[in-house]
């Protein structure tokens, strides 16, 4: 069981995963070594102590009513999981720039549409603990327990949380999972329409052009349009005054290498040539003439070690 289950769950585990093997493919053994027996081990970790443990079995709750309340319920949560790849596919199947020259955030599973489903999900896993309705196989609710009430007000709360990312507040760790902000949106109400970065998409030539006119460095953003790591540093760290205030000194150029085309695999290319790595995010500063000043590998929660290597571009 627990091989099968790390099997299965491979696909949901990939950016852990292909960080691992892009370090093997560059000839690292030892942390992606390290890194796939702890993978092993957290899976197979409770099939071993049950198996060790046997009388662990006996005290485990019962089948019943409840437990088909969980499978439905969890039900709920896999098609609100399901949202997140969607959209990864609409956002590659839409991947360009628009005929105004602004990036495209999908066609249709926008970051509104999916915070909306989310949403409408939410609201029926509520009424489904409540009782408001029921599937062929669940037992009739006799009352409506505490423990009941608490998982509806949690849901229901997360509804209301929900919400207000549809009007465009930031969601922080969700961000991650969700599509780019399109800060000219209707939705956004909540949000700050000026507080978004100047960027030039797919344009490295455009960015060292615009780089030599007016005297400055480019920061290149190795982005993917299904890199969840890459969204968590547009809405969490890029955002930061500070450190919005040193990305201006910038030229900023996105380059996606995870779109369908030949410019994605010409921007992959070019990063495993420079840089040699096809790792995302992946952060670089060159100057006018493309050459490079500082890299930085990878996402970061502290501000102050993204903040020294964006000064460490500049000099």
């Amino acid at each position: 069981m627990g091989l099968t289950f790390t099997l299965t769950s491979f696909t949901c585990t990939s950016p852990f995963i292909g960080t691992l093997l892009v370090s093997t493919a560059q000839g690292d053994w030892k942390m992606p070594l390290l890194g796939m027996l702890v993978f092993s081990s957290v899976f197979a970790l409770p099939f071993f102590i049950l198996a060790t443990v046997p009388k662990l079995l006996s005290s485990l709750p019962r089948s019943g009513g409840w437990l088909n309340s969980v499978k439905v319920v969890m039900g709920f949560l896999e098609i609100a999981a399901a949202m997140k790849f969607l959209s990864n596919v609409d956002l590659v199947w839409g991947a360009g720039l628009s005929s105004s020259g602004a990036l495209n955030y999908g066609k249709i599973f926008t970051r509104e549409v999916v915070l909306i489903i989310w949403v409408v999900l939410g609201l029926g896993i509520v009424t489904y603990i409540l009782g408001l309705f029921k599937f062929k196989h669940d037992s009739p609710i006799k009352k409506i327990t505490p423990l009941r009430i608490f998982f509806a007000v949690v849901f229901l709360a997360l509804c209301v949380y929900l919400t207000t990312g549809v009007l465009g507040r930031k969601l922080g760790e969700l961000e991650s999972f969700l599509p780019p902000k399109n800060k000219d949106s209707i939705f956004n109400v909540l949000g700050n329409r000026h507080e978004e970065l100047q960027w030039l998409s797919n344009n490295y030539d455009g960015a060292l052009q615009r780089a030599k006119a007016e005297n400055k460095h480019v920061f290149i953003d190795f982005t993917g349009y299904t890199c969840t790591n890459c969204r968590w540093m547009e809405a969490n760290m890029f955002t930061q005054q500070a450190v919005k205030a040193e990305m201006e000194k910038f030229v900023l150029v996105s380059l996606y290498t995870d779109g369908d085309g030949e410019i994605y695999a010409r921007q992959q290319q070019m990063e495993q040539d420079n840089f040699g790595t096809v790792a995302l995010p992946f952060y670089a500063i060159v100057d006018a003439n493309g050459k490079t000043v500082a890299t930085f590998p990878g996402l970061t929660r502290s501000a102050d070690e993204f903040i020294g290597f964006l000064k460490q571009g500049q000099q």
